[in-house]
């Protein structure tokens, strides 16, 4: 196929059930609402799914204030496909710390998912510049959250820390806040 200079775009919504046009001109779209899938047609008779980016939200937490579970982030809108957790430590070693024990971040879903498990988050893990990462895909519904649980106490000194997460919206307008 040699390169074309398309200007009849067409742009269709539909089910992810319904047929998919069979005559639009090439470059057209088809969005799948009720899977927000996206596809695009190349000949205007083939329908290929577009891939749609991931998002990173990043909020930050001190542990330096009492025990206690946090909020560090909310499915807002729709459910989301979180597809990778990261909390990472400032150049601040909290393992020498006076009260604070551990932490551990989980969801608040009726089954519970533990991405960083109060063994992991130990004080004598909590060191300068300590990263924990969970890498297991999975669905956060609308309404849940990951939260973060400080045990024991707070850091002795100011500790804020960064969590990042990748996520895709698995229907329109879900996002993390």
């Amino acid at each position: 196929m040699t390169v074309q200079l398309i200007t009849a775009i067409k742009n269709f919504i539909g089910l992810s059930t319904d047929s998919k046009p069979t005559d639009a001109p090439p470059g057209s779209n088809f969005w799948a609402y009720d899977t927000n899938q996206s596809f695009v047609t190349y000949d205007g008779t083939n329908w290929v799914t577009e891939s749609i980016g991931s998002f990173v939200a990043t909020t930050t937490e001190d542990l330096q204030q009492a025990a206690n579970t946090y909020d560090l982030f909310t499915a807002t809108g729709a459910n989301v496909l979180v597809e990778n957790f990261t909390f990472t430590l400032p150049n601040v070693n909290c393992a020498d710390d006076a009260t604070i024990t551990s932490i551990s971040i989980v969801t608040d879903e009726t089954v519970v998912r533990t991405l960083v498990t109060t063994t992991q988050g130990a004080k004598a893990n909590l060191t300068a510049n300590a990263s924990f990462t969970y890498s297991t895909p999975f669905t956060l519904p609308v309404g849940k959250k990951i939260r973060l649980t400080i045990a024991g106490g707070a850091s002795d000194a100011p500790t804020v820390c960064t969590a990042t997460v990748k996520y895709q919206s698995i229907a329109p307008a879900g996002y993390l806040a």
